[in-house]
């Protein structure tokens, strides 16, 4: 039995342990033929002015259209948030579904199999789905065993097993020899525990981005240079022509590609080799120059700052550096991370540059959950409210190549809707705080209990499916 496969069969059992069921959400779908919203306001389309008392018709999992005024439809199911802002379905381009902001990852990769870790990321998910964050881009971590994982996981989630955010993949980051980030190990260990996907050469290159693609991989991740906790960084990694087949064999298999990493400081050389390449995104950007952002624009990419997990990863005085989310690591990189935090984000330059921004914030360095406070960072950093939600909204469907889906509440899109108590144009800490939750038509999230029908199903009869159909054989 494969790691992936066994992966599925323990998250579900974790969900029946649980004491859930393939049924946790409301699935009003299964039971209207036609649901109906009353949005007090709704921003449906990020950047557009919100539009006051509309009803959002859904069916079968998708929008159908938005009519002015309350309607009403004979036999469809009233969803009442009119006293609530509607939005669509909030979306995060860089997770890492099976890491926690603890010293246990230290040894995970020796310890934790792809089992241990879907279950770990099942509960990471509904987390993430519960703040909003209705589909999410798990950057991996060149680690088969966490691969496996969250490709079992996807599957668990796009098979109604469990609940969670729609779960785009990159599998294992492309990397150089010795340059998979921070080596923890000794060559002995190492060469077993991985890393994976390792590449030298324009040709291997290729056949690194075929295989993982065939492997199920979404988006293509690159680590083109060294790992912000390493000391020193490598300004680049790949040559530009391995970046260039890195891009052309993405996009051929219709594939974004990401380049992760930017991090030495008075040399963006591998940031900007990769827009040269034709990348489609560029994130953790420490260190830019001026040239980043021409190239940027010229080559209409986007750029994915995570300023919220340099805040939480240390404390604000050197006397309690290790009070911070990330306070386990080694002194000398917890000094570094520090005088990060101190330093002007990129961000600001960024924003007065005139890019394109996406939303990516980097849970696993800081709890999973507490995403949408890059919010109210990526403001700070010049954005306005409205900017920062098209960020994670249709700027990141487009990364995502999912633009037709996801992002935007219009006609013919997945109904991935959420909702706050008030607009976020005017807070835009309001998607700290949650309060309603659809993906895909069903109801997640309901902290205000506005009328909802659960469909149930009784534990014994699941329990005798799952012994037949995964244990039984």
């Amino acid at each position: 039995m494969s790691p992936a496969v066994f992966g599925v069969r323990i998250v579900f059992l974790f969900c029946l342990l649980m004491g859930s069921t393939p049924s946790f959400a409301a699935s009003l779908d299964e039971q209207y033929p036609l649901i109906l919203i009353h949005a007090g306001s709704v921003l449906a389309v990020p950047g557009d002015m919100p539009l006051k008392q509309q009803t959002i018709h859904i069916r079968d999992g998708r929008v159908v259209e938005l009519t002015a005024g309350y309607a009403e439809v004979e036999g469809a199911h009233l969803v009442d948030l009119k006293n609530a802002f509607v939005l669509p379905g909030l979306i995060d381009l860089h997770v890492h579904l099976t890491s926690t902001p603890d010293p246990g990852g230290e040894s995970e990769d020796v310890t934790k199999g792809a089992a241990d870790l879907a279950l770990l990321g099942a509960v990471h998910a509904e987390k993430l789905l519960h703040a909003g964050f209705t589909s999410i881009l798990d950057m991996g971590t060149g680690r088969r065993n966490h691969e496996d994982a969250v490709f079992a996981l996807r599957k668990a989630v796009n098979d109604g097993l469990l609940p969670g955010p729609r779960i785009f993949a990159v599998g294992s980051p492309l990397s150089i020899p010795g340059q998979s980030r921070a080596t923890r190990f000794n060559a002995e260990v190492e060469s077993v525990v991985g890393p994976q996907n390792v590449c030298t050469g324009a040709d291997d290159c290729s056949r690194a981005v075929r295989e993982q693609v065939s492997r199920g991989a979404d988006v293509i991740n690159v680590y083109n240079t060294g790992s912000l906790l390493s000391i020193p960084s490598l300004p680049i990694t790949f040559s530009e022509e391995e970046l260039q087949a890195i891009a052309s064999t993405a996009h051929a298999l219709g594939r974004s590609v990401i380049a992760d990493g930017g991090n030495t400081l008075g040399d963006a050389s591998g940031i900007n080799a990769a827009l040269r390449a034709g990348f489609d995104a560029v994130d953790t950007v420490t260190y830019p120059d001026d040239e980043t952002w021409r190239l940027l624009k010229a080559g209409d990419a986007y750029f994915v700052p995570h300023l919220y997990v340099v805040q939480a990863a240390v404390g604000d005085k050197p006397e309690t550096l290790n009070t911070g989310s990330m306070g386990w690591l080694p002194q000398p990189i917890l000094e570094f991370l520090f005088k990060l935090k101190q330093e002007t984000p990129s961000a600001i330059a960024a924003s007065e540059a005139g890019v394109r921004f996406a939303f990516g914030s980097d849970p696993g360095v800081f709890p999973h959950g507490e995403n949408a406070r890059e919010f109210a960072e990526l403001v700070k950093a010049g954005l306005s409210p409205q900017q920062a939600i098209t960020a994670a909204t249709s700027a990141a469907a487009k990364v995502l190549r999912r633009d037709s889906e996801i992002g935007t509440i219009e006609a013919g899109k997945f109904a991935d809707i959420i909702a706050v108590a008030e607009s976020p144009l005017e807070d835009v800490q309001q998607l700290e705080h949650v309060i309603w939750v659809m993906k895909g038509g069903k109801v997640h999230l309901n902290l205000n209990q506005w009328p909802v029908t659960a469909k149930s199903v009784a534990p014994g009869s699941v329990w005798r499916r799952l012994a037949w159909s995964s244990f039984g054989r």
